[in-house]
């Protein structure tokens, strides 16, 4: 009788943890991508630029989520030429916080001459910036997609001439 009363209760409290970590699993959500963002372009030259942005990333989950990978695209928005890709990796998200996440990218103008010509003539360049945040909040992979389109003008006009 007391071996059945014990049994009993282990079962009971095992079938309560399934539940409770059923529940808990399908209340997970993915990471909310908040913004991507244009930081900075810099070492502006005659043979291209580095590009710096910044992806914010959102886990509105109660357990911190590892961030498995990044991938984007940069291209230009007139002809979709892609001008860079990448990845970046080992990031961590905390239980309900976010994170700024900066990636630099090269990009050679070799690859994209028509963007200076497209600078000079019409003050305007143009670009989209998208990919893929793949998350592992816990058993399965989840992707997250993003995608900005700016305009690369304002931060290379002052460099422009110089390289002319």
């Amino acid at each position: 009788m007391r071996t059945r009363t014990i049994v009993a209760i282990i079962a009971a409290v095992i079938i309560v943890i399934a539940i409770v970590g059923a529940a808990f699993l399908l209340t997970l959500q993915a990471p909310q991508v908040q913004g991507v963002s244009v930081s900075s372009i810099d070492n502006v030259s005659r043979s291209g630029f580095t590009l710096t942005f910044v992806i914010k990333l959102y886990n509105p989950n109660v357990v911190g989520v590892n961030i498995k990978s990044i991938t984007y695209n940069l291209l230009l928005t007139s002809g979709n030429q892609v001008l860079s890709t990448g990845t970046s990796d080992g990031i961590q998200i905390p239980a309900r916080g976010s994170v700024d996440i900066p990636i630099q990218s090269t990009i050679y103008f070799g690859s994209a001459i028509s963007t200076v010509l497209q600078a000079i003539l019409t003050k305007s360049v143009m670009m989209n910036l998208n990919g893929v945040v793949t998350a592992h909040p816990l058993i399965i992979d989840v992707n997250v997609s993003f995608s900005q389109t700016f305009d690369a003008y304002p931060y290379i006009s002052s460099q422009v001439s110089k390289i002319v």
